[in-house]
């Protein structure tokens, strides 16, 4: 079998992940596959084993099949692995494309976002959550509608978090994400700052953004230890058992952070939107407190700080369960099951 993505991008973020999760589940599970990638970040997606084809912008045109390029791409694709079974559409828009260039391939598309405008020509419409599933079925009342979430398979050479407990006994709360009201650090550093913790308790924030400033204001009279740590590459092989990690956004469209945090066994906090309730099993592998609510907060650093080996039970049944429902196994059972029921239904 064999697969192609496409995603056009400006940057980096959640879907520019993905690319990198859904390529090492296919790989894992035999089916070769090519990214068909317009965007900045061509070079890291090859140095993390993604076969990337560049192409142009003008994909998302309906004119596409006009240009040079068509032709081109069109061989391209072929010569590394003839016509496509299937295709994982991650911009919209590049669908009509995509059914001009390979027109007998399964044609799929990810919700990264409650924007279905777009989504009434796919075979397939993978919804990352309940809510979303909700809402796209009712967008799409005849459109295939699945909920598969995202594949989780982490490369087999990732440094991951420290066994070791922290230095002295040492308990760090983490932030990790962009430093901007929408990731509401200050809500958590609030929290810190009032919580009732023993003296070895310490904040670190892993990030930058516009309230960097801010934030280093609202530390300068905490009592404990603050670190701002700016950006951090593979922040997880800086984590050891002596970690937490809080994310107190006031909305994210998925989090992929929870996921690694929960694959390398940090206790999670995080704020009670349907997100992270999901990817937290309502609770089951982490805390959950209401948005922009410090005193809820405050109430679960300190319950974390002082059951911290709670909490890392916690974190590793959610561990547990990302396998089961998100690793390349049962990821490929899901898709594989809508593929050939797909088949059924066009030889039917």
């Amino acid at each position: 079998m064999f697969a192609v993505q496409v995603a056009v991008m400006k940057g980096r973020g959640g879907v520019f992940t993905s690319l990198f999760h859904y390529a090492r589940m296919l790989d894992a599970n035999g089916v070769k596959s090519v990214c068909l990638y317009s965007g900045p970040a061509a070079a890291p997606l090859r140095e993390g084993g993604v076969d990337v084809i560049e192409v142009p912008r003008s994909i998302l045109s309906p004119l596409f099949q006009l240009t040079p390029a068509f032709a081109r791409i069109r061989a391209e694709v072929r010569e590394r692995g003839g016509e496509p079974d299937f295709a994982m559409v991650h911009s919209d828009l590049a669908m009509g494309s995509i059914r001009r260039l390979f027109p007998r391939a399964i044609v799929m598309t990810r919700c990264h976002s409650d924007n279905f405008k777009h989504k009434a020509s796919a075979d397939l419409v993978v919804t990352l959550n309940a809510n979303q599933q909700q809402r796209a079925q009712a967008a799409l009342p005849r459109t295939r509608v699945r909920m598969f979430g995202n594949p989780f398979v982490p490369p087999a050479n990732e440094p991951g978090a420290s066994s070791d407990e922290g230095p002295n006994g040492r308990i760090r709360i983490n932030f990790l994400g962009r430093v901007e009201q929408v990731k509401d650090p200050l809500t958590l550093v609030k929290a810190f700052n009032e919580a009732d913790f023993p003296a070895n308790t310490s904040l670190r924030i892993i990030g930058a953004g516009s309230q960097d400033a801010d934030v280093r204001a609202a530390t300068v009279s905490s009592a404990r230890a603050v670190e701002i740590a700016g950006w951090m590459s593979q922040p997880f092989s800086h984590f050891d058992r002596g970690d937490i990690l809080v994310l107190p956004s006031e909305w994210e469209s998925y989090s992929w952070v929870i996921r690694e945090a929960l694959h390398h066994g940090v206790p999670v906090i995080a704020s009670d939107i349907y997100v992270h309730r999901e990817a937290l099993g309502d609770g089951a592998y982490g805390a959950l407190f209401p948005v922009g609510d410090t005193a809820a907060l405050k109430a679960a650093l300190e319950s974390a700080v002082r059951n911290i080996d709670a909490a890392r039970t916690a974190s590793a049944s959610g561990q547990a369960a990302l396998l089961a429902n998100y690793g390349a196994k049962a990821f490929w059972a899901k898709m594989s099951d809508e593929i050939t029921a797909i088949r059924s239904a066009r030889a039917a």
